[in-house]
């Protein structure tokens, strides 16, 4: 899916600071190397990501955008960059990080807000200011250091 103009803009602005914090944390960042009438489309991302306790295990985080920096991303776990999204095996084993139903039952993704509309207000209320996409990665990374119990099964 190709996204607007201004949130292709956007992510450009915001892409290089979330490289930086995924090197820092021994990962990296590539763009889907998707391509619609011969413009790349810079609304997928594959994040590679590993947890402190456990640097030989890597996770494949998948995010898209679908309206830059207004809405949550979709975040889903592959087998590989450009793998399979619908191996539970691929998704870390993370309370709210649902493998079974390939979701994350938390308030920085499309899919936790549609299954908690009530989110949408509040302290849980996505963050359109500053670097969102940096904030999403910068959860990711929070709870694969500080709630992570393995690889989902």
């Amino acid at each position: 899916m190709t996204i607007d103009q201004e949130s292709g803009l956007n992510l450009e602005n915001d892409v290089d600071a979330v490289e930086a914090f995924l090197i820092e944390h021994g990962g990296r960042l590539e763009r889907d190397a998707q391509v619609d009438d011969g413009v790349s489309d810079p609304a997928v991302y594959w994040l590679t990501m590993r947890p402190h306790s456990d640097p030989g295990e890597n996770f494949v985080a998948r995010i898209e955008w679908l309206a830059y920096p207004y809405e949550a991303p979709s975040i889903k776990f592959a087998d590989r960059v450009k793998g399979s999204l619908t191996m539970s095996s691929a998704w870390p084993n993370i309370v709210g990080f649902r493998a079974n139903s390939f979701d994350i039952c938390r308030p920085m993704c499309s899919e936790g807000f549609g299954i908690h509309p009530e989110w949408k207000e509040g302290s849980t209320a996505w963050p359109t200011e500053g670097n969102p996409f940096l904030w999403v990665v910068s959860e990711i990374q929070f709870y694969l250091d500080n709630e992570y119990l393995g690889r989902a099964t």
